[in-house]
C-alpha cells in the first residue's frame, strides 16, 4: 500500500491503556458499593466511549421499565461518570504504553512523510494529555476526540474531517484500528481499514468487518505501507 495519509485509532490500536480503565472503572463501581469486574470483561466495552463503557458496567434496567427507573439509571450514570472521570484523569498514563514497536513505526511513516492523524472515541482533553505524555503528539497533525465533533466513530463524520483538514482523498487514505467501530467508520467513509488483532478485541472482533489486512503487531505495518 501507498496511502498518503494514515488514521490510527489511540486505545487498542497505538497504546495499550486497559489497565489504567479498567483501574478507574473498578474503583467507580466500588465506590458504588457494586462488583467489580475483570479487565478482560472491561477492555470488551472500551471503544465506544465513556458513557457506552458506563452502561455496560451499572446494573441494567429491565426493558419497558418505568420513567421512574429510567431516570435512576441517568442519576447513577451521571455520578459514576464523575467518579470515573476523576480516577482516570489522574490516571491517564500510569500504566497506559504504547504497543511494543509503536514508535518505530511511527518513525517509520514519518520517514516516509506519510501524513498521520488520529481518531479516538476518547475525550479530546485526555486524549491530548495522552499523547503528549508518551511523546506521541509530535507524530499527528490532525487529532480528534470522541466530543471533537457532533459525531463519533462508528459515523463517518470524523474521517471526512480529517481527510478535509488535510486535503487527502479517501482512495489515498487508510484506516488501522482494532474494532468494529473502526472498520464501520472507515468503510462508511470509503476509506481501506487495517485492522489491528494486537489489540482490545483480538483477530474475532474484527474477521467479516471488511478489512484488507488484519495484523498481530503494529510493526507490520512497515512491510505494508510503502
Amino acid at each position: 500500500m501507498n496511502p498518503e495519509l494514515i488514521i490510527f485509532d489511540l486505545d487498542g490500536t497505538l497504546i495499550d491503556s486497559s489497565d489504567d480503565i479498567a483501574t478507574a472503572a473498578n474503583k467507580t463501581l466500588l465506590e458504588l458499593g457494586l462488583p467489580q469486574m475483570s479487565e478482560e470483561d472491561i477492555k470488551a466495552r472500551i471503544g465506544w466511549g465513556v458513557r457506552f463503557l458506563l452502561e455496560r458496567l451499572l446494573p441494567p434496567y429491565r426493558a419497558g421499565a418505568g420513567e421512574d427507573v429510567r431516570r435512576d439509571f441517568e442519576d447513577l450514570l451521571t455520578r459514576s461518570r464523575k467518579i470515573f472521570l476523576g480516577y482516570y484523569r489522574e490516571n491517564l498514563t500510569a500504566k497506559t504504553r504504547p504497543y511494543p514497536g509503536a514508535i518505530d513505526t511511527l518513525d517509520y511513516l514519518s520517514s516516509l512523510d506519510k501524513k498521520m492523524a488520529i481518531i479516538t472515541n476518547k475525550p479530546i482533553g485526555f486524549t491530548e494529555i495522552v499523547l503528549r505524555e508518551l511523546g506521541l503528539a509530535r507524530y499527528f497533525s490532525v487529532v480528534l476526540g470522541g466530543d471533537s465533533l457532533k459525531n463519533r466513530k462508528p459515523h463517518p463524520d470524523p474521517l471526512f474531517e480529517v481527510m478535509e483538514r488535510v486535503k487527502v482523498e479517501p482512495e489515498d487514505s487508510v484506516m488501522v484500528g482494532d474494532s468494529s467501530i473502526d472498520c464501520e467508520a472507515a468503510l462508511g467513509a470509503e476509506v481501506s481499514v487495517i485492522g489491528a488483532a494486537y489489540g482490545f478485541r483480538g483477530r474475532e472482533g474484527l474477521d467479516g468487518q471488511g478489512c484488507i489486512h488484519i495484523i498481530d503487531s503494529i510493526s507490520e505495518l512497515q512491510t505494508i505501507i510503502l
